[in-house]
């Protein structure tokens, strides 16, 4: 098998609900086997289900393919990819998530306006903010979920809720690295906080 970035690739696997089942890194592939070292699962026997999504999380490439378990032997378990998924799902899969945090003015022209998270994905985020925020506008937010806390930019897209000051945002301008170090915290955070 091909052993390029062995024990550096990682992976989620994820279920038709989206919900992150375990986490792996992979060791190699050759055609459609793609084997994997289980670093994380939970209560869950993946091999009782008849498939599920496999999606890379720190790579800047996307890698994710739908299929089933060949078998497992140990940590170690052989996937047989079946399909490659649209990269554009990475994107809008969106995970609960409340921290908080602060907006930053782009331009230096006003304080930070602290905000709470209301859910993530790696295309952007829906926040509460007491201030209210205009569509279109473009902040730089600081997010602590990631491993280190990064500042990214988003714009306001749209208003969610006039009540509660819930905001629908877009990430804009990031590296593939910042995109990756996104979508690794989000799937961690899925993996460990999930209730079932």
């Amino acid at each position: 098998m091909n052993r390029k970035g062995a024990e550096s690739e990682k992976f989620v696997f994820l279920d038709d609900n989206h919900q992150t089942l375990a986490s792996a890194v992979l060791l190699g592939q050759q055609g459609q086997i793609k084997s994997f070292r289980l670093i994380y699962a939970p209560n869950c026997d993946l091999q009782a289900l008849s498939s599920f999504n496999v999606l890379s999380v720190n790579s800047t490439e996307f890698m994710a393919w739908r299929g089933r378990i060949k078998q497992i032997r140990g940590d170690v378990l052989d996937f047989i990819a079946e399909e490659r998924i649209d990269s554009r799902l990475r994107r809008h899969l969106r995970i609960p998530m409340a921290f908080r945090t602060y907006l930053y003015p782009l331009h230096g022209h006003g304080t930070r306006l602290p905000i709470i998270s209301k859910d993530i994905s790696c295309g952007g985020i829906a926040l509460y903010c007491v201030t209210p925020l205009k569509t279109g506008a473009k902040f730089e937010i600081a997010l602590p979920c990631t491993e280190p806390p990064i500042i990214v930019r988003l714009e306001i897209l749209r208003v969610l809720s006039k009540e509660k000051n819930l905001y629908s945002c877009q990430f804009i301008d990031m590296l593939p690295q910042e995109e990756a170090m996104v979508q690794e915290s989000i799937f961690e955070y899925d993996l460990h906080h999930h209730t079932a």
